[in-house]
């Protein structure tokens, strides 16, 4: 009984309880296990135990013990002095026992409410400054790269096989950096062939459909690298003799405005299509292989270009188209 008096049994229920709900089982277990013994007519304690039970049987005996336990400490009359440590009482049990005396433990004053918070701030603080540590290293933080969709480069057509052209939604990312002071004029510049206009080299017929077949991506194209601009090319291609065949690496380049050529991005083409669909923006790519009269296939063509330079010519062999 003297145990009981000398505890601030409210204070460590809490402590247990804070434990508890916080994950520390080891601390609250300890703690309502003393108590069991400090208090063992206390329900709360024995409740307690029994959620944070190491084993069955702990809980088990926990849960008996909970159901002849009082549920609470009995309050002091109004009449009785807060000072007296232990007021007794009985009642009568059987008739042929004698009656069995009730102890009521008067627990002492229980702290001024602000002390029990600021108890509670100290046992709850280290415990969300860990938590918050542990969150803070264990989550790496990712760079994400947005991948180009449909609705972003738009789907890049295919050409039909009979040579017509097809008029299909623009393509509305990135468009080509238009010249300070666009003049158009109705004569085509040396070497230049109009949008549409096939060309033919070796059994190969190729053209540049349209002005929106080519579009200009800054940075990266999802795993493609470049340092200045992505140039991507539809270009529709057929090849017109009887063995398969794939098209020569060097017969594509792009030329800028200072007459510097560049040639397209090795196995970029294939990449490119893995990543964003075949058949969506393209049906083969340069480095495919085609079947022999094989009628009009689109294939993209990527370039890297600076990104002080702008993009003028498209050039197949000998002949090009004018980007500008």
């Amino acid at each position: 009984m003297g145990d009981e008096a000398a505890i601030d049994l409210e204070l460590w229920l809490t402590r247990g309880a804070l434990a508890a709900r916080r994950g520390d089982l080891v601390t609250a277990r300890r703690i309502f296990r003393a108590l069991s013994h400090l208090a063992p007519a206390d329900r709360r304690v024995w409740i307690g135990l029994a959620r944070v039970a190491e084993s069955v049987a702990e809980r088990t005996e926990a849960l008996q013990r909970a159901e002849y336990a009082v549920a609470a400490p009995l309050p002091l009359p109004p009449t009785l002095s807060r000072t007296a440590d232990v007021a007794t009482t009985t009642v009568s049990a059987t008739p042929s026992h004698p009656p069995e005396p009730i102890v009521i433990v008067a627990q002492p004053a229980p702290l001024h409410y602000r002390s029990r918070w600021w108890f509670a701030l100290l046992i709850i603080l280290p415990g969300l400054l860990a938590v918050w540590w542990l969150m803070r290293v264990s989550v790496p933080e990712t760079a994400s790269v947005a991948l180009p969709t449909v609705s972003a480069i738009g789907p890049l057509p295919t050409p039909p096989t009979d040579g017509a052209v097809v008029t299909v939604p623009a393509i509305t990312p990135s468009p080509l950096p238009p010249t300070p002071s666009p003049v158009p004029s109705p004569l085509l510049e040396p070497d230049t062939r109009n949008f549409g206009q096939f060309v033919s080299y070796e059994n190969w017929r190729i053209a540049l459909l349209r002005p929106e077949d080519v579009v200009i991506v800054d940075g990266e194209l999802g795993t493609i690298r470049a340092s200045g601009h992505v140039l991507i090319a539809l270009i529709a291609v057929s090849n017109e003799a009887p063995v398969e065949r794939a098209l020569p690496a060097d017969l594509f380049a792009v030329e800028d405005e200072m007459g510097q050529r560049y040639r397209p991005l090795p196995s970029a083409s294939t990449n490119y299509l893995e990543q964003f669909g075949r058949g969506v923006y393209g049906d083969l790519a340069l480095e495919d292989r085609f079947t022999p009269q094989s009628g009009l296939r689109s294939v993209p063509v990527l370039f890297a270009l600076p990104r002080n330079r702008i993009p003028s010519r498209l050039w197949v062999g000998d002949d090009a188209w004018l980007l500008r």
